[in-house]
Formats: C-alpha cells, structure tokens, sequence
C-alpha cells in the first residue's frame, strides 16, 4: 500500500488502482487477512463473555472487509451533469471502456470492455473478427497519459524544425515536422511540401532553403548581422534568425534531423490540466492498416470517431460511458456563495427538482447534504466553470455502505468495551503496573547521569544624489503613539483572501513575514535605538513609505543566502532594505536568481535556492505594503462580493461623495499624525479613525464584524498564548524531572510538594492552552484542526492530555512531556508552517470536522508519548544495569496501554474519516494517500501490539524498538503526505519538497541506538510479562 502511493505520485491514480487496489493479489491478501481473524478468534478462545470487547472489534474487522467486497463488485459510482433550467437522467461512469462496432458486407458486431490503462499498464489485447474472407483486427497499441505533442527519435530521413513565434500570451514554441505545413498569423509555412504562396523550407544536399512569397527581412542575433530574401527567391535558410515578413515575425530556434513528432506525458501540473489521455490504435482489413488516435479524459464521455477501411465502417471510442436513471433531476437554481472580497468558493448548492413520473418533489442538494432516492446517493461534487450548471456525483451502494457501517460501529463499541474487561489486555497490563509502582527502584541514577552529560524607482540618480537621499529620509521621525497605535490595530481591514480581521492581525503576520519578529528595532539617525510593535511599523510604513524603502526590514539567512549578499554587493547582515534589492535605475537585482530558482523543480533546490525564493517574497510583500494595497479599509456598499478597497482603487465601486471621502480621508489621517508628532495631541489622528470606523459599519454592516469577535481577536493576538507557552514548558520539564530525581532520594513532604507545585503549574498552563484554543476557534469559527500549524497545536494540546491521565503512573511522565510538548510548540512556530486563521473550502464546513479530525490527530500524543518511551528505555538498555529491570518494565508498560489508547483512536479516527468521505463525496473508502497511509498506520501499531503472541520477538527491546520506529509512519501520515504525495490532502503538486536534513541524523540514530541496545541488551534478556 505504501509502495501504491508513490506510485500514484508518479504515476497517477489509475496505474496505482491497476498495480495495487484492484489487483487480484492483492484481494487475496485481504481475504486471507479475513480468515486470519476467523482462526485467531478460535485459536485464542475469543468466544467468552469475558472476552467480549475484544471478540466484538475483531469480528468488526471481518464485517468491514466484507463490505469492503460487496461494495467492490455490487457498487456503481459515477457523475451526472445538469445545466439550469434542464433535466437529466445520464449517469457518466468514472471507468473508462474501449468500445468498438464494425458494420459492413452484412456484419454488425459490437465490443465494450472496461479498460484501465496507464503508463505503466499498455494495452495487451486484441478483438480479431472473421467475416467471410475478410480478417478484421482492432488492436490498442499504445497509451499515453496526458499527452502533449513533442519531439521523439524517428528514422535517419526525419526532421522536425522548431519555430518560435509571438502570441497574446507572450512567446510559443511550435513544430513543423517533414512533409507537412501549418499557419502562423494566417501565413502558412510548409517543410518539403512545397505550396504556391507559403514560406516553404525545403531541405537541400547538404543544408536548408526558404523561399518567401514576399521579401523577408532577417536578423541574426548571435552575430548581430541582417539581411533580405527576396520574393519567390530561393536562399539558405538562417538559423537563429528572427525573420520578418509584414507583420508576422518568427524565429527558426532550431532543426531536429532524425526526429519526429509524437507525443509524451506531461511533465508539469499545468501542462497535466489542459492535456488529454491519448489511446493509439490499428485498426487492420486484410492487412491494410490505419492508426487512429482516440483522445479521452476522466469523466467525459467521448463521441466515436469513425474509420473506413477494406470496404468496412468501424466506429471506435475510448471513454467513461452513459447509464440511465430510472428518474431525472431537473436543475432548478446553482448558487454559489463567495469568501467576501475574493474568488474563493465559501459554499454552494443545488436546487433540483426530482421528476418520477408524476411524483415530482424539490431539494437542496449541498456538500455534506446528499439527496437519497431509490437506492442512489448523490453530492454536490463541483460544479460549471460558468457557474450556470452543475456536477453531482452518484452513488448506489447501499448493501456496501450498510455492512461497512454495521463494522464500524462494531470496532468503535469493542474498542470501548476492552478497556473496561477484566481479562482484556489493557487491564491486566494496567495491573501489572500498578503492582510495579509499589516497587519502584532507583533507576533515575542513570537518567541523571545521562542529562547531566548529555515602491520602484521611476528615473535614475547619481550615487551623491541617493546618499543625499538617504540621509534626509533616514532622519525624519517615524514615531507613532502606542495608545494611537492600538486604536489604529482595532480597525477592521479585508485580507487578500476575503477574511475581515483588525489590522492589528495583519500587521502582525506582515511583519512576522518580513523579519521573523513580532517587534522592529528602528536606529534612528544618531544611533539612537527605538523599539516598535507591528502596528506602529505597519502604519508609519503607510505614512512614510520613502523612509522605510531605505529601512532594513527584509530577512535574510546569513549563511544560506550568502549569494545574495554577492549579488547586491552589500555586507552580510540579518536584514536588508527595499534599495538594497534594486539598483540606481530601479532593476530588481535578485530577477536573475529568482527566475533560475523557480525553473527548478522543489527536489532539485538547493538552500540557496530556497533562500532567494522566500526573500522574492518578502520583497514582495513589503512591495505591496509600500504601495497601500494591504490596506483594504473601506467597503464599497451594495457590492455583490463584498469587496473592501483601498484608498489606491481602480474603477468607480464608490458613489461619488463616497468616492472623495475614500481618497482623501487617509491622506488627511496621515497629515494629521505628522502634526501630532510635534504637538503630542493625538485627538484629530484618533477622530479620523472613527470616521473611517464609522464608513466601514454603515457600507459593511453585512459583514462586519462584532465588537466581541473584534475584541477576543485582539486578545488573542496579545497573548499569544501558544508562543509564551513553549518556553514555560521547557523550564518546567526541567523543573519536574530534577525533583522527580530528588523524590527518589528523599521522601520527606517539601520535595513531594514541590513537585505537587510543579504539577500544579503544569495543569495551569495546560488551562491556559486550552483556553487559547477554544479563543482561535472561536475567531476563526471553524475547529482549529485543519492545516498544519494547527494539528501541531493540537497534538501538543492532546499530549498534555494524556499526560495528567497517565502522571500518577509514573513520577517521569509529566517531566517527559513537558519537554517534548513544548518542543512540539516551537516546532510550530518555524517558519515552514503558517499559523495564520484562513478561511475553510467548502468540504471542510461540516461537523465531521470536529470529530473525525480531532480524534485521529489527538490520537498522535499517545502514539508519541509511546515512542518517546521507547527511546528512553533503549537509552537504558544501553547504559545496562539489572537494578533497572523493573523501571524499564514499568515504562514499557506505561508505553503499551498508551499505544493501546492511541491505536483505538487511530484506527476509530480513520475509519469515522470514510464516514466523513462517504457523506460529503459518496465514497467511504477511495485509496487517497492520507486515508491509505492511515491504514497502514493502524495495520503497524497492530502488528506491534501483537509481537508478544510471537515467542521470538516477545520482549522489552523489541516492543521499546518497534514503539519508536513504528512512529515515523505516523510522520509519513501527518506530514509526509501532505508534503510529498498527491491527493485530496495534499499540499504538494507532485515534486517532493527535499527531505530535512535532521532526518537523516534522527534515522542515523535510532539505528546506532537500535544496534547498541541489542548487543547490552542480549546479555540479561529482560522479559515482558
């Protein structure tokens, strides 16, 4: 399964379904997993009351692979489309078949067979026919995936001549292949096919010839030389030229001897959306042949295209095919509802009108709202580029989805049911450490030796000029009352993104985006050093954007981007300027290097490359921030989007009175400021304010925000809750793993209160945590697990969880996870992951949100707390003393019911996820790599908590191992799909992003660790029990 999802990477959906999913083998795989269970249910005595719980999700397990067959063979899934004001009874299947019908000299035969094929998987069947005489053969050939034309290797006699050519969008490169012509602007131009009024390129005896129907100019730009060909007038044709002949100019970039056109998949993401899947065929009549070429995309039905041949009408197509409804859905009204002030879809639905002969009744079909009629599902799936029409997807699966369903709720109810058994596996494991605790030894001696070791420039200036420039600029004031500020940070402003937000917000990620800080030292003209928050630099920006283009504010790695400072020939520093990135005539200096970094694919960048491409972008935004464009304060009233504008707007969406008061009423504001800079009377800058203020609630009142979501935003973004926490955690796992030592020592009741104190802290912190994740939700409206920053947040949160269930098991639990938590939440913080609150796509509005992800992410902490166990006690077996055979027990039990706990909701998360799918898209279970990799997830830690049955791999090194290992396929699943994989979860668009390098040492040294438990290890054989 792993394997398939690099190939569905690499290869596409269908060759991953062809190899894998749909595989036979692979089917054998799972009914043999079935019958596994079968026998293990009689070999391990599950039939028993006692044993019911865990008799209850294995039994689950065998229903869900039975759904999973009937849903396989019995279950139909297709799309229907439907135009407003129209009906429709069609299905469009997602197969595809190959259909094939030969008429003539008295035959009629007909061939629909369903075909997958892929790059990897090419055609390999034939349909032979004999009608009297006659042998008529129809036989696939070849497949190519989103094809597009290029140059491949032909015969010795071949060639293929590359033009260059200027359209609307900018410069293309086309081909002209041997024999045949094409027209470029309305001319045509021929290759050895000579034609009366074309340019005709004709090879010679040992070169190439034109000749034009008109004079032709050319210029030579290697060795700067022109020239003319005269009308009708054979001459060598020039190469590298750009030739001119009225208003058509072209280039002869090159000529391919020995090649020809054909085609090949396509190489980029952009390239994939406009290309289609070519299917090559012969079609054979008494050893005549034809190739015919049959274009197909997924879920389109493609028309036949017709061949003559041999006397016979053969009719080939190659595509999803039509299924009938026994009813129709008449397209009443699609509406689309939009983010305000951006394109991005919030939600949208369909209003249909189901017609069964005389029974006719409306609905509304949305995501996550599905239209169940005679045994049909159908969801909203996308809808029109136009947005008159829409595509539901359909579904008939209704024994399937009922059995699945059936499993589901079986694995949920035994899972539950287990942890309560008195026989089951996690009370007597439970059990057996509460009798270790009694017996807790020293073992904290060697944990205590191994800490204790261990805007652009419109016209060029002079050098004296700029210096001049500089200095008068660099000595204006640039102070902003803090009290002014603040009020500034409380006006509303409309992100690029549509997202209404106090500016306060904005101006926080704006910084942040250019110095990786939350606050901005200015060094005044004396040397003086003046300490400023986001909000005062984002509006002296606005203010006085000239002194700021000469301000160090764009970051830059010292030691990545060492090149850069080559290039614009400055000293290393951690900050530039705007005018440190553009030369005297207001060139971009970094242009060159950019270009060359995004030609890369991500696999191939080095960090270089990745270094100038995050400084382009910080070079744009303080572009934009220069320009005024952030600053979308003023709502344009009756605007069917709810775009905010500018004070820079283009176009009329204000009345005219309202259209004076937007331009000028900044302009004033700042001019107003610059006065109370002298007087210290900041009262006219704070009326502006309210003017403004006031603008925004009377032309936005449909949007604008509330005074308490204002208000808890703002606290939110002051506290910053999340940022402050990681440091405390830090500190207070030190804290409580020095006093967990000294209780070993000393059990007199200051020590124990000291670390009750602890304890204390932490569970307050925990409270804090909390509450700052209930205030994002609450902002952000939507549960605050839906990108990577906030499933961090989340699992940090869920640690902290089962830390205070699991605490009083053990005095190194709580030290363990303050350290590892707070690790987690300055990983957050890195600037790989955003933690801006951005708006949801339309199928992450549901309810299955806050459940589905919530569990399956929480379900991490217990998971990393095991592995966090696991290392400690591989740490131990290195150090090797028999007075720690009960300690290492102790803890691995401790890691057992916490891996229990973390695979129930795991595999309980996973499969509430198929729930989720099937609601919102018709499909429980479609082999996405996030939802494949979850499987697999579960099938490891399974495996795992099995390895005991097994006599040979029944043991404290094995299970403390396999604990730490078996996490990186949770990594693989909250990461590395999302950044490495393509699909329905994914935020890679198929080139990997390079691996980090710290990987590579954290796999180094689990291996070294690994290697050197095993040898200290082998020599006591320490037993779980």
């Amino acid at each position: 399964m792993a394997y398939a999802t690099f190939v569905e990477n690499d290869f596409g959906t269908p060759a991953a379904r062809e190899m894998v999913y749909n595989a036979t083998w692979f089917e054998i795989v799972q009914a043999l997993l079935g019958l596994n269970f079968i026998g293990n249910i009689f070999k391990y005595k599950l039939l028993r009351v006692e044993k019911l719980g865990v008799l209850t999700f294995h039994v689950a397990f065998i229903i869900i692979l039975l759904g999973a067959f009937v849903t396989r063979y019995f279950g139909y899934e297709g799309n229907i489309r439907i135009r407003e004001g129209a009906s429709s009874n069609q299905i469009i299947s997602l197969e595809r078949y190959f259909q094939a019908h030969i008429h003539g000299n008295g035959m009629n035969e007909e061939l629909k067979r369903k075909s997958i094929f892929t790059q990897l998987h090419q055609p390999n069947f034939e349909w032979e026919n004999t009608n009297k005489q006659d042998e008529i053969i129809v036989k696939p050939t070849s497949f190519v995936p989103d094809a597009v034309q290029s140059i491949i290797e032909g015969e010795v006699s071949d060639a293929v001549i590359e033009i260059v050519t200027s359209t609307d969008g900018g410069r293309t490169s086309v081909f002209l292949e041997k024999g045949k012509s094409m027209f470029l602007s309305g001319q045509e131009v021929t290759f050895d096919n000579y034609k009366e009024g074309a340019i005709n390129i004709k090879e010679t005896s040992n070169d190439y010839s034109v000749i034009g129907p008109e004079r032709m100019s050319y210029f030579i730009m290697a060795s700067q030389q022109s020239g003319a060909t005269p009308a009708k007038t054979e001459e060598k044709l020039q190469q590298q030229a750009l030739y001119t002949m009225g208003t058509l100019k072209f280039v002869i970039k090159d000529i391919h001897d020995g090649m020809k056109l054909g085609y090949s998949s396509a190489t980029t993401k952009k390239m994939k959306a406009q290309a289609a899947d070519l299917l090559f065929v012969d079609v054979s009549v008494n050893g005549e042949t034809k190739e015919v070429i049959l274009a197909s995309l997924e879920g389109v039905v493609t028309p036949f295209k017709d061949v003559h041949i041999g006397g016979y009408h053969i009719e080939l197509s190659y595509g999803a095919v039509v299924t009938e409804l026994p009813f129709s859905l008449f397209l009443n009204n699609f509406e689309m509802e939009k983010y305000p002030g951006s394109d991005n879809p919030s939600a949208y639905s369909s209003e249909v009108i189901v017609q069964d002969g005389d029974l006719t009744f409306p609905y509304t079909i949305f995501m996550n709202n599905v239209l169940d009629y005679k045994g049909y599902r159908f969801f909203q799936s996308s809808f029109d580029q136009d947005e008159m029409g829409t595509i539901l997807s359909v579904n008939q699966d209704r024994p399937g989805t009922f059995i699945t369903y059936i499993g589901y709720t079986l694995m949920t109810l035994g899972m539950l049911f287990s942890f309560f058994e008195k026989k089951s596996r996690f009370r007597i494991v439970s059990g057996k450490l509460s009798k270790l605790k009694a017996q807790q030894k020293n073992f904290v001696i060697l944990l205590a030796m191994l800490l204790g070791f261990g805007a652009n420039k419109s016209f060029a200036q002079t050098e004296e000029e700029l210096e001049q420039h500089r200095i008068e600029v660099q000595s204006r004031s640039q102070y902003i009352d803090k009290d002014h500020a603040e009020n500034f940070g409380r006006l509303l402003v409309q992100d690029m993104d549509g997202r209404l937000k106090p500016i306060n917000t904005l101006s926080s990620e704006f910084l942040r985006k250019l110095t990786r800080k939350s606050s901005y030292t200015l060094v005044k003209a004396d040397g003086t050093k003046e300490k400023m928050n986001n909000d005062q630099v984002f509006l002296s920006i606005h203010i006085d954007p000239a002194f700021w283009q000469t301000a160090p504010l764009i970051k830059i790695d010292k030691d990545a981007g060492g090149a850069i400072f080559t290039r614009i020939q400055k000293k290393s520093s951690d900050l530039v300027s705007f005018d440190d990135l553009i030369n005297n005539e207001g060139d971009y200096l970094l242009r060159g290097m950019v270009d060359e970094a995004q030609k890369k694919k991500p696999s191939e960048r080095g960090e270089l490359d990745k270094e100038v491409i995050k400084v382009d972008e910080r070079f744009n935004i303080l572009f934009q921030g220069l320009s005024g464009n952030y600053l979308k304060v003023f709502p344009a009233p009756n605007d069917p989007d709810n775009n905010w504008f500018n004070p820079n707007f283009v176009g009329t969406p204000f009345a005219e009175e309202d259209s004076a008061f937007v331009r000028n009423i900044m302009r004033v504001y700042y001019m107003e400021i610059l006065k109370s800079r002298e007087s210290g009377d900041w009262t006219e800058p704070n009326t502006n304010l309210e003017y403004v203020r006031t603008f925004q609630k009377v032309m936005g009142e449909n949007i604008y925000l509330s005074d308490d979501a204002i208000k808890w935003e703002l606290s939110y973004n002051k506290l910053n809750i999340f940022n402050n926490l990681f440091p405390i955690y830090w500190l207070l796992g030190v804290y409580l793993l020095v006093f967990a030592l000294l209780k070993v020592f000393y059990t007199n009741k200051g020590v124990r209160l000291a670390y009750t104190a602890g304890i204390g802290i932490g569970f307050s912190a925990f409270l804090a945590f909390t509450f700052n994740l209930g205030l994002r939700w609450y902002i952000a409206q939507y549960p605050p697990w839906t990108n990577g920053y906030e499933m961090l947040i989340l699992v940090a949160w869920s640690l902290f969880l089962f830390g205070f269930i699991f605490y009083r098991k053990s005095d190194f639990i709580m030290p363990l996870v303050s350290l590892f938590g707070g690790t987690l939440l300055f990983v957050s913080f890195l600037d790989w992951l955003n933690p801006e609150i951005t708006n949801l796509v339309p199928v992450l509005k549901s309810y299955w949100l806050k459940i589905h992800v919530a569990i399956i992410v929480s379900s991490y902490a217990p998971l990393a707390l095991s592995a966090l166990l696991g290392f400690i006690n591989l740490i131990f077996m290195v150090i090797q003393n028999n007075k720690f055979k009960n300690p290492i027990l102790e803890l691995t039990y401790i890691s057992e019911l916490s891996m229990t706990i973390g695979l129930y909701m795991l595999a309980i998360g996973t499969f509430l996820g198929g729930v989720w799918a099937n609601e919102s898209w018709g499909r429980y279970w479609g082999w996405d790599p996030k939802e494949t990799w979850a499987l697999i997830s579960v099938i490891v830690y399974s495996v795992v908590l099995h390895l005991r049955l097994v006599p040979a791999l029944k043991g404290t090194y094995i299970f403390n191992l396999s604990s730490l290992v078996a996490f990186s396929s949770i990594v693989m699943t909250s990461f590395g799909v999302n950044y490495y994989l393509t699909g329905l979860h994914s935020y890679a668009t198929g080139d990997p992003v390079p691996v980090p390098t710290f990987v590579y040492y954290v796999v180094a040294m689990v291996i070294i660790l690994g290697i050197s438990a095993y040898f200290r290890e082998s020599n006591t054989k320490i037993k779980s029990k």
